[in-house]
């Protein structure tokens, strides 16, 4: 075999290789369309959020959130969860519904267990973002941010685990 047949083989071999992995990349894209299969998740994702905040139910009365300025949440460690740590009317409760006062400040403060992917956000009921903090994955690090309440608050959640970490808010007007 001489110098050029095997310069042949090699060079046909990295055609082949590259011609192999522009056809399955094209038939990957065209598989999943023009972010077909991404509006489906999206629509399902909203349903699912809206069929949170629609099943809303605050912990406890209005009497137990009056002196409340701070809402804080663990993630917890053996699942994608939220745990509430404080209010005491939460303590313990997982992906608790929260009942806030119109016009009032809070702080929310979340703590990553897992040392997985995770943020929080508050959504309004047409799935936009109102606040939310970066996302982390150190775990037994902690972060937050306040806000106001109004009427447009009406869910919180992980915006990396949807549904399976959320909780509704439900705001009193004064």
């Amino acid at each position: 075999m001489s110098r050029n047949d095997s310069y042949d083989r090699r060079s046909t071999l990295r055609l082949l290789t590259a011609g192999t992995a522009a056809t399955l990349l094209a038939g990957c894209a065209e598989e999943m369309g023009e972010g077909d299969e991404g509006e489906e998740l999206d629509d399902e994702r909203e349903a699912h959020v809206d069929e949170v905040i629609e099943a809303g139910d605050p912990q406890g009365e209005p009497e137990d959130w009056e002196d409340v300025d701070t809402i804080e949440l663990v993630v917890t460690d053996d699942e994608d969860r939220w745990i509430g740590r404080q209010p005491a009317v939460i303590e313990d409760v997982e992906n608790p519904d929260l009942l806030l006062f119109e016009d009032r400040e809070y702080e929310f403060v979340w703590t990553n267990r897992d040392g997985e992917v995770h943020n929080l956000a508050i959504w309004d009921d047409d799935h936009e973002s109102l606040a939310s903090t970066e996302s982390m994955d150190d775990e037994d690090e902690s972060a937050g941010f306040v806000l106001e309440a109004s009427e447009e608050l009406a869910i919180y959640l992980c915006e990396t685990h949807g549904t399976e970490m959320a909780g509704a808010i439900e705001v009193h007007t004064n």
